[in-house]
């Protein structure tokens, strides 16, 4: 039985990598993780069979995946060498203007029968909710969709959909915050995520003993062959 839906609003409980590993299917082959970050996931796939190249503009090295310094609109990385690339929750961390051209440059990496995979978070869930007062990426999540549609529309090509929810747990607020903190990509303060809105908010999403934020996550594979990848 799938983990994932086609219909977004029917999307379950799905650990990030179980949904990813679901998506990608069972044949592995030479994979580029784009904005890798400090190459979790890129060790993670690399332990599931792939071989993996993480790209991202602070990385720094490490195993069993490659790691390479570079941006994603410069890939500094031969043409038809992958058989995936993959933007995993980081094409709207990408700065606007230059999402498409990050787009331009993972096609030209894959090889005539790659595919382009985009898992992005979607603007729906309590996490979104939590979230909205002091990190409200609403505005860069949508110019990413919108790329995404661009490259769908510039050349004949197949796409496949699949919806998940991720959930994060917290045992209080204290810890919501800190883990909030924690990210290098925060460009709030630890005032604004202690508001009286975030926090009754955040007190809403109990469940049983603990917190549990949900985000909806959109998951799209493009690729340009002539196989039926429905």
């Amino acid at each position: 039985m799938s983990l994932l839906s086609t219909d977004p609003a029917k999307a379950s409980v799905v650990k990030p990598i179980d949904a990813l590993l679901e998506f990608l299917g069972e044949d592995t082959g030479k994979l580029l993780d784009v904005g890798c970050g400090a190459g979790v996931l890129s060790d993670t796939l690399a332990q599931h069979g792939y071989a993996v190249t993480g790209i991202d503009p602070l990385v720094g090295g490490g195993s069993p995946a490659w790691r390479v310094q570079a941006s994603a609109d410069a890939i500094p990385l031969s043409s038809d060498t992958f058989d995936i690339a993959v933007f995993h929750w980081s094409l709207h961390h990408v700065p606007e203007g230059l999402m498409a051209s990050a787009l331009v440059e993972a096609q030209r990496v894959l090889n005539q029968n790659g595919r382009l995979l985009v898992i992005e978070p979607e603007p729906v869930g309590s996490s979104q909710e939590v979230s909205y007062p002091f990190h409200d990426e609403t505005g860069v999540q949508a110019k990413a969709a919108h790329v995404v549609e661009e490259v769908i529309q510039s050349r004949p090509s197949q796409r496949r959909r699949r919806y998940y929810l991720s959930e994060e747990r917290y045992e209080s607020f204290d810890a919501f915050v800190k883990a909030m903190m924690s990210y290098a990509y925060n460009r709030y303060t630890e005032e604004e995520v202690r508001q009286n809105m975030v926090r009754n908010t955040f007190e809403s999403c109990r469940e049983d003993d603990t917190y549990r934020l949900r985000h909806r996550i959109r998951m799209e594979e493009i690729c340009w062959n002539t196989t039926d990848h429905t």
